[in-house]
């Protein structure tokens, strides 16, 4: 059996498109990790004083209650 180092594991028997589009595909998946954690840390926090008060405005001139969905 031939041993494979780790570093060339993934990418052994796969042409080099191959192995690049996995390659990518480890990239983007980290990506997307770091934006759901960037994404997570800006929903988490309270909605800016100001802004509360403009979407109650919106929603007195819409006539429509805050959390009806409408």
């Amino acid at each position: 059996m031939k041993l494979i180092p780790s570093n060339h594991a993934a990418i052994y028997g796969q042409s080099h498109s191959t192995a690049s589009s996995l390659a990518d595909a480890l990239l983007l998946a980290k990506l997307g990790q770091d934006l759901r954690a960037m994404y997570t840390d800006v929903t988490d926090e309270p909605v800016p004083r100001e802004l509360d008060t403009l979407i109650g405005r919106l929603h007195t001139v819409l006539g429509n209650e805050p959390g009806d969905g409408n």
